[in-house]
Parts: structure tokens; sequence; C-alpha cells
């Protein structure tokens, strides 16, 4: 009886297993994940696999034993084609799906393209983005600045038209991608630096690197960080904060007598200009003032 018990037992899971293959629609594959390899244009930064719409997706994937909807490879060809574990794929799309059923330790469902050159590669794996959970401006940016200096497109125009974006949009993220370091380094993560932010921290950039940078480097430094938003506010805002502090300096205004006012104001490479009102000082005067001028200096403490 126990024998029989497991031989019904094997013909189940064997039916189950078939009614699986059956369900697959053509061209699907359950591949496992092991065997897929994430191309070299892969457009996903580590921490989006730590979000809570990841978690979610991997939980969905769980309930359902596999993901639904399926990914999409390329075999890979040539000596590393074969592998202990099985044949190698390239992945063209669903990087999420494909570190989900990885995670979770089940086969993913995929459909192989044999016939998916690079630009079809890197087109097909934009549009499918874009179409589930989209890229942040960052992840964008650096995906199209390889695909540019690979030669994928010859040129941002180029690349926009392929994957269906206006020219502006790839342009926005572009910039957010050549943003230095220090920067990117401000935020929690670079996936927080939203799309409309980004010709603002260019600018901010471009028009006073030194206020940016050091603002960026003390945000950077501080525990924990401060919400994106404020990151934001506070890079955009270092330039416009130098400029008061400029402005406050460059000039002082000084009474006089009889409710006459002269100005002392700082001009370019350091020089400091004293500018008096017409008939307070008559050329008569100049040499008292030179002298008590002279005097005021010699008496005035070093600079610390």
């Amino acid at each position: 009886m126990l024998n029989g018990a497991a031989a019904d037992t094997e013909a189940v899971s064997k039916l189950n297993a078939e009614i699986e293959k059956l369900k697959l629609q053509v061209g699907e594959q359950l591949i496992d994940p092991r065997q897929i390899t994430l191309t070299r244009w892969a457009d996903r930064h580590p921490d989006s696999f730590s979000s809570q719409a990841f978690a979610e997706l991997k939980q969905e994937i769980e309930s359902a034993g596999g993901n639904v909807q399926p990914i999409k490879v390329r075999p890979v060809r040539g000596a590393a084609a074969e592998q202990p574990e099985g044949p190698r794929f390239e992945l063209v799309y669903g990087s999420r799906r494909t570190r989900a059923c990885l995670e979770l330790g089940l086969p993913v469902r995929a459909v192989v393209d044999e016939n998916v050159d690079d630009q079809a590669l890197y087109v097909q794996m934009q549009r499918e983005n874009r179409g589930r959970s989209n890229l942040s401006a960052w992840e964008q940016g650096v995906s199209y600045h390889k695909a540019l200096n690979e030669a994928l497109f010859p040129s941002a125009r180029r690349l926009a038209e392929q994957i269906g974006l206006d020219h502006s949009n790839v342009a926005k993220a572009l910039r957010v991608a050549e943003l230095p370091q220090e920067i990117v380094g401000a935020f929690r993560s670079p996936v927080d630096i939203q799309f409309r932010w980004a010709v603002a921290l260019d600018k901010a950039y471009q028009q006073d690197p030194d206020a940016v940078l050091s603002a960026a480097r003390l945000l950077a430094g501080r525990s924990p960080k401060p919400a994106a938003a404020e990151v934001f506010r506070c890079l955009t805002e270092a330039v416009s904060a130098k400029g008061k502090a400029k402005a406050k300096e460059a000039s002082r205004a000084f009474v006089i007598a009889d409710g006459k006012k002269g100005v002392i104001r700082a001009g370019k490479g350091g020089a400091v200009t004293v500018e008096l009102p017409r008939g307070v000082l008559p050329p008569a005067r100049w040499a008292a003032f030179e002298t008590a001028l002279q005097k005021l200096l010699s008496d005035l403490p070093e600079a610390p």
C-alpha cells in the first residue's frame, strides 16, 4: 500500500508538471533564474530591489507560484553559453521579476527570442520598464549615457525617437546623470532625484559650483540624511544664499551730516572705494582727509 501511495504521489507530481508546461504560451519556457545574466545595459539601481514596490511584486509572485507575466531573454552565444547548470541567457527585460524569482527559489517564466540585436534589446528594455515600475531620472540618465557611449544610437534625439520618449525628457535624465558625485551623494539614494529637479540642480551647479558642492558635502555628512525635497532645497538655495551674503558685504552706506550718505563699496579684485556726495569733500580738504584716512588705517587691528 505504501508503495502504491508513493507511486500515486509521483504520478500526481508528474501530472502537475505536465499541466504547468501546458499552461506556458508558445515560445515560453520555465528557466532557472541562475541561468540568466543581466545585460550590460541593465538600468536598475540596487536600491530598486529594496523598495516597497519590489517587496509587493515579490509577494504577488510568491502567492501565484511564479511570475504570471513572462520576462524576455536571448540566448548567450559563444564559450559562455554552456554552464554546468545549463544554457545561459541574457536578460532583455524583466529584471525585477527575475530577481524576485531568484530570491524565492522559483523558476522564471520567460520568452526566449533568438533574433534580438543590441539596439532592439535596449529599445524593448526601455519600453517595457515604462509600462511597469518606471525608472528614476538617475537610472534613466545613466542608462542613456551608456547607450550613447557605446554608439547604440547616433544621438540623444535619435535614442528618444527609438524608445518613444520626448527628447526633453531624455535631456533632463542625462543632466541628472551628469551631476557630480558629491551632489548625487547628498541624497539618500540616487533614485530619489526627481525629473523636475534636473534643470534647477544643473543650473545651480553651473552658476556656483563651489557653493553647491560645499552644501552637498555638508548634507552627505548628516545622519540621517534629510528627505530628498529638503536636500534639493538646500542645494539650490546655496547659490542664492551665497549671492545674498556677497551683496550684503559688497557695499555699506553711512550717514555723514545733514542726512547725506556715503558708501563704502567692494569692487572687482577686492578693491575698496569710498563714495561721497558732491560738495562734502572739496579739493582744499583732500590732504586733511588723506592724513585722517592714513591714521585710521594704521590704527585698525590686523585681519585674523
